[in-house]
Formats: C-alpha cells, structure tokens, sequence
C-alpha cells in the first residue's frame, strides 16, 4: 500500500508539472506583433501573432484604408520557436523609441501585449546594440513576417 501511494504521488507530481509548462509556453493570453513604417508615404506591413492566429497588413501608402489583409492558423512550430526564444524580463528592459521615420527613414515596431499588460520598443536597424540581448527572437519575428509579405505579395 505504501508503494501503492508512493507511486500515485509521483504520477500527480509529474501530471502537474507538465501542465505548468505547457501554461507557460501555450499561454492563449499573449499576442506579439510586429509592424515596419517608412517615411515619404513609402507604405509598411504589420504581423500580428496569437497562439491560433497569424494577421498580416500590408499598407502600400500612408494611406491605412488601402491595407490588405491575410489571417492564417499560426503554425505550432513558429509559435513554440517564438515562445522559447522570448524573453520577456529582457524585452521589457529594453526601453528604445527610435523615430528614424521622423527623419524620412524605416523604423520597425515589436509590441508584446499580455492581458491588459503591454511593451514595445522601436528600432531602425537589427544592428542595434540596445537590442542585442533579444535578436534571436527579433530575427524569428522578423522571418516569420517576411514569409506572410512574400506570400500576401
């Protein structure tokens, strides 16, 4: 009998945990987008990404009434390889305004929104030394959001 609730304990144990990662790296709550603005009326794209859900706007003017839009089910293996690679203590460390599109130049957007929690930073080039800590995952965004442009093209 001891064995018995030796053994139950575990499988509980083991159950629970499992579930506690799988909140962590499955959390329904998050969104991450990623958005591009030039100056000179040049156009720009936004990527939003839940969990269930991919939305790509593709603006070809300043004009934000002539947005195309394409949604999609969000690939499972492009949300887990987001998720492993996010840091989110790192992410909101980093408090970065860069307005190249004041000076006519591109500037790059990542908002991460968590609930009613949200951050974002803004950069002009992945260069940046402010955003080093998290390149590996502003690169996978940046991929994934090329693949929607190329495939809304």
């Amino acid at each position: 009998m001891k064995t018995f609730i030796i053994i139950l304990s575990a499988v509980i144990l083991s159950l629970s945990a499992c579930s506690r990662k799988s909140l962590v790296s499955n959390d329904n709550n998050l969104e991450i987008s990623h958005s591009t603005v030039c100056g000179w009326c040049t156009g720009g794209d936004s990527l939003s990404i839940t969990q269930s859900q991919s939305k790509y706007i593709s603006y070809k003017s300043c004009d934000i009434k002539t947005g195309e839009e394409t949604s999609s089910s969000t690939p499972e293996a492009d949300w887990n390889e987001l998720i492993a690679l996010l840091d989110m203590e790192k992410f909101n460390a980093i408090h970065l305004n860069i307005c190249n599109v004041c000076a006519d130049g591109c500037d790059a957007r990542v908002t991460i929104k968590k609930g009613t929690v949200s951050h974002s930073i803004s950069y002009g080039s992945i260069d940046n030394p402010s955003i080093a800590e998290i390149r590996p995952f502003l690169e996978k965004l940046r991929e994934i959001r090329s693949r929607h442009k190329s495939s809304a093209e």
